[in-house]
């Protein structure tokens, strides 16, 4: 340990800045490849043909019809595939996302206070009110 103040400056000067010696990029990035190999006996090969298969696959996928799901298509975490619900009244784009609930349904009411910070919050945060409170004003004024 004692020669180390001596040995790092020198690495520093010989080398430059450590992020452009430094292998963790490379090894984190071959991981991907080394996992999808099939042919242990020739590891190069299998990587250049598993590399050339994915390149192809997202290549071709592009002119498949947008219907088609595909790797990079696949539709979101939450979505159920069903058809969003119709409402009488305009309902800002905020409000009606598709979706479904994650665990056991649970019913908590909000206390005077959360209600009021939630309500304040909404109001000067939320860019689809901006068209109702300058209904409001309006109202007000007239």
């Amino acid at each position: 340990m004692e020669h180390l103040p001596i040995h790092l400056p020198r690495e520093a000067a010989l080398g430059g800045p450590v992020q452009y010696r430094w292998m963790y990029p490379f090894e984190r990035y071959m991981f991907h490849p080394k996992k999808n190999v099939k042919n242990l006996s020739k590891v190069e090969g299998s990587i250049v043909a598993q590399s050339l298969n994915e390149e192809a696959s997202q290549f071709v996928e592009y002119y498949f019809p947008s219907e088609v799901r595909t790797k990079s298509r696949c539709p979101g975490r939450h979505d159920d595939r069903i058809e969003r619900a119709i409402y009488p009244v305009v309902v800002p784009e905020l409000f009606s996302q598709v979706g479904r609930v994650s665990g056991k349904n649970k019913t908590r009411t909000l206390s005077q206070q959360e209600f009021k910070h939630l309500h304040t919050y909404i109001l000067t945060n939320c860019e689809e009110i901006a068209e109702y409170e300058k209904i409001y004003m309006a109202l007000i004024r007239g």
